[in-house]
């Protein structure tokens, strides 16, 4: 018990407090694993999450470390065996309707990663809404989702772009998400991978309320909250790196909320 408690805190170090200082201008957070002025991560079973994840020197996106998450199904039953995810300490509240936010992160699949017949997702963004993520990347069997949603009945929703996973697999992916949250037309969600711009989006975007959502990240697989024989899957693990994640107001921009270039080719599209 002891050594698990060690463990704990150690790793909460890694992932400990905000530096404000070294966000600076536009930047609202920057959680890059590298130990020094991060804000704590947040979970509602944060002990258990924690025994689920591990700061590691590689791969990683830039720096000396990234965040391992991990989820098994079997081992991690009494665990929150459906989930490995974490929300930024102090954010929740932190975003306004109506005014643009910028989000950019970094994500790995390892070589390991097999398709699943069983849906999950690995980047949200939830809030005070009674319907689930108002904007997420999903995944669906060999491909990724990007989905909007706005209302719970089948029509509020809409499926902003699909690719696939399997091509990223071994690969630090890099992702920018500019969004404006709103009820109305003037809302706003542009999307680049890799520096490709992949959605171009307006219109509604959420459902209304005080506040906007605010960002989580990690491996969500609702269906694995029921038993196996009610939601059979082909896969019984998943592993997902994260690294670089950074949080920018309306100042902000897609090369502020971007990992630093370590020499990497990667294909550039306009603002």
């Amino acid at each position: 018990m002891r050594t698990t408690l060690l463990a704990i805190t150690c790793l909460s170090a890694i992932i400990g407090r905000a530096d404000e200082a070294a966000a600076g201008p536009a930047l609202m957070a920057v959680v890059d694993f590298e130990g020094k002025g991060l804000r704590k991560l947040g979970d509602s079973r944060l002990v258990h999450t924690l025994k689920k994840t591990a700061a590691v020197a590689s791969p990683v996106r830039h720096g000396k470390r990234a965040l391992k998450l991990t989820l098994d199904r079997t081992a991690h039953k009494d665990m929150m065996g459906h989930r490995t995810d974490f929300w930024i300490r102090g954010m929740s509240k932190s975003f306004r309707m109506g005014e643009e936010y910028w989000y950019g992160f970094s994500t790995y699949w390892p070589d390991s990663w097999k398709p699943d017949t069983q849906s999950e997702l690995f980047a949200q963004w939830v809030g005070w809404r009674d319907y689930g993520p108002s904007l997420a990347i999903y995944i669906y069997g060999k491909n990724y989702r990007i989905k909007k949603r706005w209302a719970r009945d089948s029509k509020g929703y809409r499926n902003l772009w699909q690719g696939g996973v399997e091509e990223d697999k071994g690969k630090w992916v890099d992702w920018v998400f500019h969004v404006r949250w709103s009820t109305g037309k003037d809302g706003l969600v542009d999307v680049w991978k890799n520096g490709k711009k992949i959605v171009s989006d307006r219109g509604r975007n959420c459902g209304p309320g005080e506040f906007a959502d605010y960002f989580k990240f990690g491996i969500y697989k609702w269906p694995w909250k029921n038993p196996p024989e009610k939601a059979p899957s082909t896969v019984t693990q998943r592993t997902l790196y994260i690294d670089e994640i950074r949080i920018g107001d309306k100042t902000a921009s897609r090369d502020r909320v971007s990992p630093p270039q370590t020499g990497k080719p990667q294909a550039v599209d306009g603002d």
